[in-house]
């Protein structure tokens, strides 16, 4: 049970080879950077060489890398074109201060964009909003009419909306493709032509062929790798980005070349025969995050993209660390044109880092040291409750520890907590597809063993029937069980036959005889009437809107909320109310339920005070890796990072979070409280504690079934090996930058005035 799932079936060549690209990424930015000062222009092709870097500091944690881009920035005070008279601002091709609106002077945005969620300053990206903002109040829709536009811009995007909050960057988004696939996209063969002027059959090779330009369709692949890296999981079109996405991957694999690189004229090699790198970096890149993000599942894809790394590898790169055979600056095949070991450019630069670096995330797939060990804590808190529920015998096993000054209530209470609270935490976890690895095969048996133990839960006749009747308790240990269905709905509720779901209904509905207390317990009530909502079955919306209208009374600010009329100075914030307010408001936001409350925007502005507690709790880790202990519930451990949990798990770190920074600092913390202390018992059960066995710290109300809410911290395990919260380098968190006198953000107030009223 205890072995490490680090010890994967990776072949040791894999991770031998990993080392090795890190080495030539290494090689490669480091010889880019000191030939080429940081001090130039912001126009497309130095701009595109920064996407690159700013994925090697990504994922090497360098700051060299960081530093270098930051002086490119901070040189163009972080702006594209110049030009300050918005009646003079065109969007056709142009190289003067006056092309604000030519996506050549946009791609500097991403970048900027970059640098502003790691160090957020309203001035990196004030000109970014002032160009896009004003772009999308025009009534415009033809800006991207040039296939290089669609790497140059859509990314830019998807990270400003991340940013603000604001939609229209994505219906903007969505709007501008569908007017540049009018222009320049071919639908029977699911690629781009350069611009109108190439557009078969107007335009042909000398030989009658479709001239499909390689660098054009690379920036567009790897532009929308980019898009569906960043866009939000519910983006509304999403789906069509993805089905785009994999029809073009298809195109592209069919057009390589046997030596690994695609031609310059991708149809008809004849036109400008030879090797080409720009496009195919590009192509490798996207190929590469197709597979590594579970979009490109064909042995197909695997082969093309380690045939473009070999390529780019082994010809490409020269020994001196510089990329060549790239073809300049240009915008089609052309005859003749000599392109040879000597021809490098800071695009082509650019694109190779991108593909090196994804082609390290391929390699080191399953190999990160910080998964492996969340899995391995993950699993040992797992195991003893649910391979013992899974055949009826916990309540005849479990070794159960009440507090000293336990007030007397049914022990039977520990079962329910224990095995609610921890599949809360790990649902999203063990709901990941599987995979073939070794922590993919303890994921399938954790999960068979979830639903065996699910159907206990409710069935009567059963040994592990649960609490769920005749004391108030059962309110709040169901509702755990309730967000653990919403965490992992498709692979937990789905599968359960239909008796346990009916049982289920049945014992929820019963709660309602429990009148919650003034305090977050109304949250245990919405939580579960959500959960019946999405179940289909009837749903108390006076009890959830109440709830609603409650913890909008005890809300404090900036990110806190009181825990009823008054405040209390602990963590409940953490353990209830940011959690499942969010899980009240999107369940029913995504019922489409229509009540007296707008479900969505109360989520949105619930969401933003959640990021704001994020950075909050990230704030209290120290640099050695802990945090302050003040408040009731204490043994609940790691629970108290739930929201910071919460918000990488959903893609929604704020600005100056990211997610190198915030896994390291959750790591930290996890080997400060679980290495070398006494937090299992003999029976493998948690021990009431905070960090290892300390029962003097316990409630009145507390048993070593309470504790599994620690697992509420592992929300993250439910993004995948190839997520960047898993693959990007470890960086410093912010006590630690502030303590070693690194630069880190400064922290404010977040004031919030938006009035939402009743829809009637």
């Amino acid at each position: 049970m205890l072995l490490s799932a680090s010890a994967e079936a990776k072949p040791a060549s894999e991770a031998s080879e990993a080392a090795q690209v890190r080495k030539t990424i290494e090689k490669v930015n480091n010889a880019w950077q000191a030939s080429h000062p940081a001090e130039a222009t912001p126009f497309w092709h130095n701009a595109a060489y920064h996407t690159g870097n700013m994925e090697a500091y990504a994922l090497t944690a360098k700051p060299e890398y960081l530093e270098y881009s930051t002086r490119w920035a901070e040189h163009n005070n972080w702006s594209g074109a110049t030009g300050r008279d918005k009646k003079r601002w065109r969007y056709d091709y142009g190289e003067t201060p006056d092309h604000v609106l030519f996506g050549d002077w946009q791609i500097c945005f991403q970048t900027y964009a970059d640098l502003y969620n790691i160090l957020p300053d309203d001035r990196r990206i004030r000109r970014a909003r002032e160009v896009m903002e004003y772009e999308m109040d025009t009534p415009q829709r033809d800006y991207w009419w040039w296939a290089d536009g669609l790497y140059m811009v859509m990314p830019v995007m998807v990270k400003m909306y991340n940013i603000t909050g604001n939609m229209r960057y994505l219906d903007r988004l969505y709007e501008y493709v569908q007017v540049s696939d009018s222009i320049m996209y071919d639908s029977d063969e699911g690629l781009y032509y350069r611009d109108a002027k190439y557009v078969y059959p107007a335009h042909k090779t000398a030989s009658g062929k479709k001239d499909f330009w390689a660098r054009g369709d690379g920036w567009v692949l790897a532009g929308l790798a980019k898009v569906l890296k960043e866009a939000p999981a519910d983006y509304k079109h999403r789906q069509f980005f993805e089905d785009k996405f994999v029809r073009m991957a298809d195109a592209v694999v069919a057009l390589q070349r046997p030596g690994g690189y695609w031609c310059r004229s991708m149809m008809d090699e004849d036109v400008a025969p030879g090797y080409e790198t720009s496009g195919t970096a590009f192509f490798t890149y996207g190929l590469l995050w197709g597979v590594n993000n579970g979009l490109l599942n064909d042995a197909k894809y695997i082969d093309a993209a380690k045939k473009g790394w070999k390529y780019l590898n082994t010809v490409a790169l020269q020994r001196d660390g510089s990329v060549g055979y790239v073809q300049p600056i240009g915008e089609k095949a052309i005859p003749g044109q000599v392109v040879d070991a000597r021809s490098t450019a800071d695009f082509g630069t650019g694109a190779f880092l991108l593909a090196a670096c994804e082609y390290v995330r391929f390699l080191e797939k399953g190999l990160g040291a910080d998964r492996a060990y969340w899995a391995d804590l993950a699993y040992r808190m797992a195991y003893p409750v649910l391979s013992n529920m899974a055949e009826g015998k916990l309540q005849a096993n479990m070794e159960v520890e009440v507090s000293p000054n336990w007030d007397g209530r049914d022990k039977k209470v520990t079962y329910m907590e224990a095995f609610g609270r921890l599949m809360a935490g790990i649902a999203p976890w063990i709901s990941l597809p599987d995979d073939g690895t070794a922590e993919g095969a303890r994921r399938a048996e954790l999960r068979d063993m979830a639903l065996k133990s699910y159907v206990h839960a409710v069935d009567p006749e059963s040994p592990d029937y649960l609490g769920w009747r005749g004391h108030g308790q059962a309110l709040v240990d169901a509702a755990y069980v309730a967000e653990s269905f919403l965490r992992g709905w498709d692979a937990l509720w789905e599968p359960l036959d239909s008796l346990t779901k009916q049982r289920y209904i049945a014992e929820f509905t019963q709660l309602r005889r429990v009148d919650p207390p003034y305090t977050n317990w109304v949250l245990f009530s919405s939580t579960i009437e959500s959960l019946l909502a999405k179940a289909g079955a009837k749903c108390d919306e006076y009890r959830i809107n109440s709830a609603i209208r409650k913890v909008e009374e005890w809300y404090t600010g900036d990110g806190w909320y009181a825990d009823g009329p008054s405040f209390a100075f602990d963590y409940y914030s953490s353990y209830v109310f940011h959690p499942m307010y969010l899980e009240t408001l999107s369940t029913m936001a995504s019922t489409g339920i229509y009540t007296r409350i707008h479900y969505p925007r109360y989520y949105k502005r619930a969401l933003r005070r959640a990021q704001r507690f994020s950075i909050v709790l990230e704030r209290l880790i120290s640099p050695e890796g802990t945090f302050p202990v003040f408040g009731r519930s204490i043994p609940y451990r790691m629970a108290t990072m739930q929201p910071l949990a919460l918000m990488a798990w959903y893609e929604k770190l704020p600005a100056g979070l990211t997610n190198g920074q915030v896994r390291a600092a959750l790591t930290a913390v996890m080997h400060r409280m679980f290495d070398g202390k006494e937090n299992f018992n003999s029976g493998g059960y948690l021990t009431i504690g905070f960090a290892g066995r300390q029962p003097n710290v316990a409630d009145w109300y507390t048993n070593n079934g309470s504790l599994y809410m620690t697992s509420l911290s592992f929300l993250p395990l439910g993004l995948p090996a190839s997520h960047p919260f898993w693959t990007d380098a470890p960086v410093d968190w912010t006590s630690r930058k502030a303590w070693s006198g690194q630069p880190f953000p400064k922290d404010h107030h977040w004031g919030e005035s938006e009035q939402i009223r009743d829809l009637f």
